[in-house]
């Protein structure tokens, strides 16, 4: 039997689209390299700790920590004259942590593989690039100076309720990339919605039996509408969250990071949809 030119169109469409929908459609995390801890407050005689924690590996979608009460045991070292240089280590070392998930956060951002929005890319980039690195940076040179527990009191509070790096700016580029290419794909399949549809119909003109793929048709739209219910304003709503907002905000990490799965699946199914109707026509 002759295929259709527009059989073979379709076919070459959803090839096209494949490798996209494969690469963008990655498990859900909230921040790569194991669990992070902001700490440290550090006070005269004792510090205490503000959990700030994303447990999930990159590409993991298993349960993330948020911030704990303060029933946490305390960190160590106490600061206090005798041990003020560990205590200044320790929170030199914290700092030189969130130097590098941000330089990690910014070539995650700058990377164009992804389909990260211009305007997304650039709210991302400045506030990376022109906040939080800056800040946590001119920390490390205040840190070093510091005489006193009082003053590394004060620059350790500053890196964590000034700055969450983990709390706030992590998770809310990693959801934003994942958002920005889960929108992608669905306009790429919804572009291609009159194309499978006219290839439907020629097939049956045909002669073609096409029960199969008018199912999977009509099952590849309502994944796409699902889809885009999960995802609509949501990269907008991830870009509003400031380290102000902290720990308020995490609910809506955790119920952007629930969206993003249940869309990532839905775009599973259509794109599984459109093989299959590529499969019958063919």
């Amino acid at each position: 039997m002759k295929r259709s030119r527009g059989v073979l169109l379709l076919g070459a469409l959803i090839l096209a689209t494949a490798v996209s929908a494969i690469a963008m459609l990655p498990s859900v995390a909230f921040a790569s390299g194991g669990a992070k801890r902001e700490s440290t407050s550090t006070t005269e005689g004792s510090t205490s700790a503000t959990q700030e924690s994303t447990s999930t590996g990159e590409g993991s979608t298993s349960t993330t920590q948020g911030p704990t009460s303060s029933a946490n045991p305390p960190s160590n070292p106490a600061c206090t004259p005798s041990v003020f240089a560990e205590a200044k280590q320790l929170v030199q070392t914290e700092l030189s942590s969130r130097v590098a998930q941000l330089q990690q956060l910014s070539n995650e951002v700058t990377n164009t593989s992804n389909h990260l929005t211009s305007s997304d890319r650039q709210t991302l980039q400045n506030d990376i690039n022109s906040f939080e690195l800056p800040g946590i940076e001119a920390l490390q040179s205040q840190v070093q100076q510091a005489t006193t527990c009082a003053q590394l009191r004060a620059d350790a509070h500053s890196m964590v309720l000034t700055y969450r790096v983990y709390l706030v700016m992590t998770p809310q580029t990693h959801l934003t990339v994942v958002a920005d290419g889960e929108i992608y794909i669905e306009n790429v399949l919804s572009s291609l919605e009159s194309t499978i549809s006219s290839a439907i119909d020629k097939s049956q003109t045909n002669g073609v039996k096409v029960s199969g793929a008018q199912a999977a048709f009509i099952d590849l739209q309502r994944q796409v509408s699902a889809a885009q219910g999960e995802t609509n304003g949501l990269s907008a709503q991830l870009l509003a969250q400031t380290p102000a907002g902290s720990p308020g905000n995490w609910q809506l990490f955790l119920q952007a990071r629930t969206n993003l799965t249940i869309a990532r699946d839905d775009l599973h199914t259509a794109y599984a949809d459109a093989l299959q109707i590529k499969a019958d026509l063919t």
